[in-house]
């Protein structure tokens, strides 16, 4: 009875191990992309004064294979939702630097009045080449106080407006523009709904925050997690910093352990600072695979089965001793 268990257990544990394992993709080296742009520097922070008149560069390299144009022009930078997904079409009064914008389509220009500002220039680009773009803010007199916000896209062209196939390819990439005007400056940031997760079957150990803005003008949250063993020291130091526009939704900002190990038990420090605000957490978190849970309640299953027999087998014995 014991071998036929032992065989039984053994053959369970590698059917288990077996089916759940984690598989491993592979995936295949692409090509370089025929059409793929760069910019530099990727985010901006302008101050912004009534009646200035402010010129800056940015660089636009062509990283691709073949020669394309392209354009650049500016669009709103407008948070949708509390996931902090951008719309780049909505105008609200904190996106209003969208409409100072101007581009130099002559960057050969030696003087001043030779410069063409245009609200979208294009330019053409050999591969390994770089474009440096000149843009001006021209600041109206009259301005709202607090933040304002924009994109600067770059846009490759496409020689038709489709192919064959009648798919086009385009390249774009942005550059932030956080700009900051001159008046009463209010920042103010509230923490709240800070959770990490106790107990995980799988995925990457996590410390999730909503993040909100009640001042006119940007700020930058950090969340920081310090995870250590329960005996020993420290397996890792996890950070990163979270933009919080004015007037936009509340953020739901997601720090992930992206080594987090399959199986472990860990002490999470999590720290939100924001402004003058600080809000900590620390939890004992579990990770535990499904497929070790499966295996514990089928090991458990069998040493119950082979308890309950043992027993009415020893019952059995004394019963036919007494008899």
């Amino acid at each position: 009875m014991k071998k036929h268990l032992l065989r039984t257990l053994i053959a369970v544990i590698t059917f288990v191990a077996t089916v759940f394992a984690p598989l491993t993709p592979v995936f295949a080296d692409g090509d370089t992309p025929a059409v793929w742009l760069q910019i530099s520097p990727v985010a901006s922070r302008v101050t912004l004064n009534p009646g200035d008149e402010l010129t800056y560069k940015l660089y636009v390299d062509n990283i691709g294979t073949s020669k394309f144009k392209f354009r650049v022009y500016a669009s709103p930078y407008t948070i949708a939702n509390e996931a902090y997904e951008v719309d780049f079409t909505a105008e609200t009064n904190r996106t209003q630097v969208t409409r100072w914008i101007t581009f130099n389509q002559n960057n050969e220009a030696k003087k001043d009045s030779e410069k063409k500002w245009v609200k979208e220039a294009t330019f053409e680009l050999e591969p390994n080449e770089r474009e440096t773009v000149e843009y001006k803010i021209e600041v109206p007199d009259d301005i709202p106080s607090g933040g304002q916000y924009a994109t600067i896209f770059a846009e490759s062209i496409p020689e038709s407006e489709a192919t064959s196939t009648g798919v086009r390819t385009v390249s774009r990439v942005g550059m932030i523009l956080y700009g900051s005007t001159s008046g009463e400056t209010v920042e103010k940031a509230t923490i709240s709904n800070l959770n990490v997760k106790p107990f995980l079957t799988g995925g990457k150990i996590s410390a999730e925050v909503d993040l909100s803005n009640e001042g006119n003008t940007d700020y930058s949250a950090t969340v920081s997690m310090n995870i250590d063993k329960i005996i020993g020291g420290t397996v890792a130091e996890v950070k990163s910093n979270y933009p919080v526009i004015p007037d936009s939704p509340t953020r739901h900002a997601v720090l992930e352990w992206e080594e987090t190990p399959a199986f472990g038990i860990f002490k999470v420090k999590t720290t939100v600072q924001a402004l003058d605000q600080t809000l900590e957490d620390e939890k004992i978190v579990l990770v535990l695979p499904i497929y070790i849970i499966i295996i514990m309640l089928v090991l458990l299953t069998i040493i119950i089965a082979w308890l309950i027999i043992l027993i009415r087998k020893r019952r059995a014995q004394k019963s036919r001793l007494i008899v």
